[in-house]
């Protein structure tokens, strides 16, 4: 295992060291039908550990072996690589060091290091029934479409979307399920499960247990946000294609494929129908869902619920004169209202600059590199690539850049610029303040 005294350095070193070690197995000739660039086998392997699900090769094209070493990064991404030695560890009886459980603590974002143990076990049992119960009931469906192989299938995408991965084995995703009632809300719960955050679903758990007396401030604006942007989400594409992409094929089913797109957006990147068809205002619509994206310490990216949550209450708090950001009958502290506007800021530049160059040098639309730009910061996977992704037609150059987009949406901006700038030693005195004017 990597070890550096900073744990947010050691995690980083942890994906760069899953990165290439995915490149170079998915090079191998018996990873593939046909042999993979290292660009593109970087690329696949940085998109399943970051469990973002932009292709550049369809898994189609890769053997059983390649398929489960996607599977593996993926599994690896999702909980962190941290998590998966610690499971190890303890299967073996063996203690973790008091730096295995800083390096845990960071990795699976646990504000203290009490109870972190206790904390783990019961997030590990809760992710194997999600994906061994999302695996039998999707098995069912794909086995008596495809036969023994539909098991297979079901394994795959069970814990593809729990980790809000987005990857499919099959070419279109699940247009091929887009009205099967089983499919859309076990796939829909999965990525719900997956990207709502450990934090609330341990919280959840005592809570039922009785062993905290409320569900914490976290909890609440986690779930109140995730319910109102799925709704929010699904009623616009609803209104906004009802004279487009949906077909008309009742008002159940249209809500349905709706709903399913809406929850994708939360950084699953699964689709049920070929969105590069869709408005263009639906399409933005889209980014900004994607740009929320799923909760901290779950599987999905994005600049999290919460923080889009606490910048809006701050702006209008302020706005209204309050000298306080409340919520839920609690105040938010101000250290946490800095550090979503540094968030917020961070992810906006990186978005806007790369989008602008990546605009000029690819030669495609605004909204459609946008679109990617977004998609691969937050980690979603979705894209209106005709064939693949639209990353799959960017040159190498252009693939670099999508590559460290997903790396920066996995680890954050803020993690990144924290783990990679010295903290600077608080003066011991304070300087006059100066006049500016907005």
């Amino acid at each position: 295992m990597i070890k550096h005294k900073n744990p947010l350095q050691t995690i980083i070193l942890g994906f760069f060291f899953f990165f290439i070690l995915g490149s170079i197995v998915l090079m191998l000739p018996v990873s593939a039908k046909n042999n993979l660039s290292f660009i593109n086998a970087l690329f696949m392997s940085t998109s399943a550990v970051c469990v973002t699900g932009l292709s550049v090769v369809s898994l189609s094209k890769l053997t059983l072996i390649g398929q489960l070493t996607i599977l593996f990064l993926i599994q690896v991404g999702g909980l962190g690589y941290m998590s998966i030695t610690s499971f190890f560890l303890l299967s073996f009886r063996k203690k973790l060091s008091y730096e295995d459980k800083l390096i845990l603590k960071e990795s699976l974002n646990y504000p203290t290091m009490y109870d972190l143990l206790g904390f783990f076990k019961r997030i590990l049992i809760f992710v194997l029934l999600c994906e061994i119960t999302g695996a039998v009931l999707l098995s069912a469906v794909f086995y008596n479409k495809f036969g023994a192989v539909g098991i297979y299938y079901g394994i795959f995408h069970s814990i593809s979307a729990f980790n809000n991965a987005g990857f499919s084995l099959f070419n279109t995703s699940l247009v091929a399920f887009k009205y099967n009632i089983i499919v859309n809300f076990v796939v829909m719960g999965l990525i719900v499960l997956g990207g709502i955050g450990f934090l609330v679903i341990d919280d959840i758990i005592l809570f039922r247990a009785k062993k905290v007396k409320r569900l914490s401030l976290h909890t609440k604006i986690v779930v109140s946000s995730t319910v109102f942007l799925i709704v929010f989400g699904a009623f616009f594409i609803f209104f906004i294609e009802r004279n487009g992409m949906l077909q008309h094929h009742g008002i159940f089913k249209d809500m349905l494929v709706s709903l399913f797109q809406s929850v994708t957006t939360r950084t699953a990147g699964f689709n049920t129908v070929d969105i590069s068809y869709m408005h263009s205002s639906t399409l933005f619509l889209f980014v900004i869902l994607m740009f929320i994206g799923a909760s901290p310490s779950g599987t999905g990216g994005g600049i999290k619920t919460t923080t889009a949550f606490v910048v809006f209450l701050s702006i209008y708090s302020y706005i209204r004169g309050e000298e306080e950001t409340t919520a839920f009958k609690r105040k938010v502290p101000s250290e946490v209202i800095q550090r979503a506007f540094v968030i917020f800021s961070l992810s906006s530049i990186a978005v806007v600059f790369t989008s602008f160059v990546l605009s000029d040098v690819e030669k495609f639309p605004f909204l459609s590199v946008l679109f990617e730009v977004v998609s691969a910061i937050s980690t979603v996977g979705l894209s209106v690539g005709k064939h693949l992704s639209l990353s799959s037609e960017f040159n190498n150059f252009g693939k670099f850049m999508i590559i460290v987009l997903m790396f920066l949406g996995r680890v954050g901006l803020f993690t990144f610029s924290i783990a990679l700038l010295k903290k600077r030693k608080s003066r011991s005195y304070k300087l006059p303040e100066g006049r500016v004017f907005l």
